[in-house]
């Protein structure tokens, strides 16, 4: 059931498709290499933003003395998926957080977020705000299909609540507001998926700028004009924005694969310390090692391949993984190794025989 009655805004859908395709179905070349997304989450223990264009700003925690968007939990984690900020909500318009960048995205760009939510029905779910909360534009879930709200028709394929997956929009400006919007998705299967492409004669997919022209976006949290539109809980792993720029399904296929699995990781003690290295890994950006039990860790940019993770107990057991960052995401944890801090051991001095 619709939200509300749509007004006519004059769109033209150019397709309502929704068509699996791979790489090789959608066009013919092998493979094309992405450039490097402007703004960059991967999630990987702090909310730093690799290409350096923005921040990212949790909302409050649970409760709210005016009711608005907040979270009851917040924490990050790494699962097969690889690393996410996990988050649940007891307020009717959700939780989540606010992207802010350092300039307008543009009217043309490529975006693509690698989530989960823990529900995405009955009705409508919101994903992403485009418009500063006022209006009811944006991404939602609508009993577990895809609807950029007001813009065409939901797709036809349904995604259960827990699905990981990479939600694609590619928006091509054709001379004013005007501009083509297309929506991909990939699920568990590797296969990226068309499900809209329409004609946005009026800007609708343009993300709100504000007076310091800088893009505010809302991520996981309803707008004022409705409530109870939003899940109450998810997990997100990956966020890339690529401004004045629209990649094509190659270009996205490339930059939704993530770097190769770090390996050659050796472990050199040292008091209360170890010092973790490891074989460069192509297309990576970062680095970050992380060990357990305790949960510290260190994340070093490449090309650098070794970093010193401090404050640990002599003598005590730890078990080290290391992950790299890339423009395609979070590749998998290496397989664990152990070391043990210790103190150097000094050498004995021969008695004297004089």
């Amino acid at each position: 059931m619709e939200k509300r009655v749509l007004r006519r805004l004059g769109l033209t859908v150019i397709a309502a498709l929704t068509l699996s395709v791979s790489l090789s179905a959608i066009t013919s070349p092998a493979s094309a290499a992405a450039p490097s997304p402007t703004i960059h989450y991967a999630f990987d223990g702090n909310f730093n933003d690799l290409g350096g264009a923005s921040t990212l700003t949790p909302m409050p925690t649970c409760p709210t003395l005016d009711g608005n968007a907040c979270n009851a939990t917040a924490e990050f984690g790494n699962d097969a998926d690889g690393g996410y900020w996990q988050w649940t909500s007891t307020a009717q318009r959700g939780g989540g957080f606010r992207m802010l960048s350092n300039q307008p995205i543009g009217d043309t760009y490529t975006m693509t977020m690698k989530f989960s939510f823990d529900m995405v029905g009955p009705s409508w779910r919101k994903i992403i705000d485009f418009r500063d909360r006022v209006p009811d534009t944006g991404f939602y879930f609508i009993n577990g299909t895809i609807r950029f709200y007001n813009l065409g028709t939901a797709s036809s394929q349904v995604y259960p609540a827990n699905t990981v997956l990479d939600l694609v929009a590619v928006r091509q400006s054709t001379g004013g507001l005007a501009g083509t919007f297309t929506v991909y998705a990939r699920g568990a299967d590797g296969i990226l998926t068309q499900l809209i492409s329409i004609s946005d004669p009026n800007g609708q997919s343009i993300p709100f700028v504000n007076g310091s022209n800088q893009t505010l976006l809302g991520f996981f949290f309803d707008d004022t004009a409705t409530s109870s539109e939003a899940t109450n809980g998810g997990k997100v792993y990956d966020i890339k924005f690529w401004e004045n720029t629209a990649l094509t399904p190659q270009e996205i296929e490339e930059a939704l694969v993530p770097p190769a699995t770090p390996t050659g990781v050796v472990i050199t003690p040292g008091n209360e310390q170890i010092t973790v290295s490891w074989d460069a890994v192509p297309d990576a950006t970062q680095y970050t090692v992380s060990v357990s039990p305790g949960g510290a860790s260190c994340t070093v940019s490449a090309p650098a391949t070794s970093c010193v993770i401090t404050g640990l107990s002599n003598g005590v057991s730890y078990l080290v993984s290391v992950t790299a960052v890339g423009p395609g995401g979070t590749s998998t944890a290496s397989a664990a190794k152990s070391g043990t801090p210790a103190p150097a051991t000094d050498p004995v001095t021969p008695a004297f025989t004089g």
